[in-house]
């Protein structure tokens, strides 16, 4: 996992190709033009999914990790928590979904994820986390983009 903000992403485009082109995407993202949905970068080999949704309570919000894709989660506008979890401290709940690429675990510990104002987490895949999680559980509605890079591309 990687926490960090646009101004250092640099650090970060030799990790996949594709990073450079996904952030990039995100910082210069114009809000005035944000539409729920899917945004291809590069095919089904990287992309952006557009979501305005409400935060839960942390008891509704579902830990998972992927395999094919590493996440990118960039805040645009609300607040939120992420929440990231050791997989050796996790109990599968429903197994590994190839068409989904989706693990999903059960409810178990975690720690919050510092997320800065202007900046990204990355997830790379089998990396356990949960998102959308209500700040003080108080749920509110948030603009975010998740870029997905596949692994292999």
């Amino acid at each position: 996992m990687i926490i960090d903000t646009f101004e250092n992403a640099a650090r970060y485009y030799m990790i996949h190709p594709a990073l450079e082109i996904v952030l990039d995407y995100l910082e210069n993202f114009d809000i005035s033009e944000f539409k729920e949905g899917k945004i291809e970068l590069k095919g089904d080999d990287v992309f952006v999914n557009a979501i305005e949704q409400s935060t839960m309570a942390e008891s509704e919000a579902v830990w998972e990790s992927h395999q094919r894709y590493i996440d990118v989660h960039y805040l645009l506008e609300g607040e939120e928590i992420i929440k990231y979890a050791e997989e050796n401290k996790m109990k599968v709940k429903v197994p590994y979904d190839a068409e989904k690429d989706c693990t999903f675990f059960e409810d178990g510990e975690g720690m919050k994820v510092n997320y800065p104002k202007g900046g990204f987490v990355i997830f790379f895949p089998e990396e356990i986390h949960k998102a959308m999680v209500a700040v003080e559980g108080k749920p509110s509605t948030v603009k975010k983009l998740v870029a997905k890079i596949k692994v292999d591309a």
